[in-house]
């Protein structure tokens, strides 16, 4: 029988336990290794969680039952903003007494009044202090029905650092100054007739609130020929949406969608159309039309041939019709006909 000598060999035992060893060191090494790299993986995660958190949660998921300490408190420094707020429209949903401490009554938009009586570490939801993107995350605590955060974040508003508060004046008793409109500047006297809504809480009626950072809209409007804004027969919000949404698609569509709304007779379908009116995009009734006011008949973007020359341009130098290629009498049906394929006069 063939005998293995190595086998045999004390010290060849021994080199292969302290092969061994060091095999199981190695493991035990990278094992620690991961588990360290992990738990910093998890701890920074966490860190960086709590972080992207805007202020008002924080504040909230911090919060414990005992810091909710009631509106009566709070009226003992500011009585006089908890009186005017019971005028407010928004006070008949905040007094619900179903709501949680953390939404209902000064506590449900300030945050917890213990933390805010707070000697050590005061805090509190300041809404004209704080970051427009911060500001709105707190009225989207419980406004998501009306635009959810992610929605917000995508609008023009949001990425011209507009906030809610910019429009709406929670307490009737604030000093409703507009961006554009300087300091101390009632924004309830400034130009258009009509009347504030007081349920959508608008710093001012919806023409000088828009007007008050849209001024080229609010300049269009004294025009000649406008839209009835001034007026108070329209509204800025009967065209535009503040508040954007996947439920509110009558509004979304494109320009013409929404001058059909009212302009039904334009809308066709017609036998032969004009492209413009045929087309589904944004290049379409203002192609011919400026959607505000113009000094033309119409509300057109120029009052001469040279209006219908933008796209046929051939026609510009072989065709000389009168003022207009409408006003001649020969292409009257400019919307669309359903006789004449050149839109011409039935």
């Amino acid at each position: 029988m063939d005998v293995n000598m190595s086998e045999l060999d004390p010290s060849s035992k021994l080199d292969k336990n302290r092969a061994t060893l060091r095999g199981f060191a190695k493991i035990q090494t990278l094992v620690l290794v991961i588990g360290l790299a992990l738990t910093s993986y998890c701890f920074v995660a966490a860190q960086g969680s709590a972080q992207g958190k805007n202020q008002a949660a924080r504040l909230f998921a911090k919060a414990t039952p005992e810091d909710y300490i009631g509106s009566a408190a709070c009226a003992e420094c500011h009585g006089s903003k908890v009186e005017n707020f019971a005028h407010s429209p928004h006070a008949m949903f905040m007094t619900n007494t179903d709501l949680p401490d953390s939404k209902r009554g000064c506590e449900g938009c300030h945050g917890p009044g213990k933390l805010h009586t707070n000697e050590e570490n005061s805090e509190v939801i300041a809404f004209r202090k704080m970051s427009p993107a911060e500001s709105s995350a707190a009225c989207l605590r419980c406004h998501e029905k009306t635009l959810t955060p992610s929605h917000w974040k995508r609008t023009e508003h949001a990425n011209a650092n507009v906030s809610c508060v910019s429009c709406h004046q929670i307490h009737p008793d604030s000093d409703p100054d507009l961006p554009g409109l300087k300091k101390g500047t009632d924004a309830r006297a400034v130009g258009f007739t009509a009347k504030v809504d007081k349920m959508a809480m608008l710093r001012a009626d919806e023409a000088t609130l828009c007007g008050s950072c849209h001024a080229s809209a609010t300049g269009d409007f004294r025009n000649k020929n406008h839209h009835p804004v001034p007026e108070g027969t329209m509204v800025c919000s009967d065209c535009h949406t503040p508040h954007p949404t996947k439920n509110d698609k009558a509004k979304q569509g494109g320009i013409k969608d929404k001058c059909v709304t009212c302009h039904t007779e334009k809308a066709g379908p017609f036998v032969f159309e004009h492209s413009m009116v045929s087309g589904s995009g944004d290049d379409t009734c203002a192609e011919c039309h400026r959607p505000h006011g113009s000094n033309n008949p119409a509300m057109l973007n120029a009052n001469s041939r040279g209006l219908c020359g933008q796209c046929h341009t051939d026609k510009l130098a072989t065709h000389y019709p009168n003022k207009s290629c409408w006003s001649s009498g020969c292409h009257t049906a400019m919307h669309g006909s359903n006789t004449s394929e050149k839109l011409l006069n039935p």
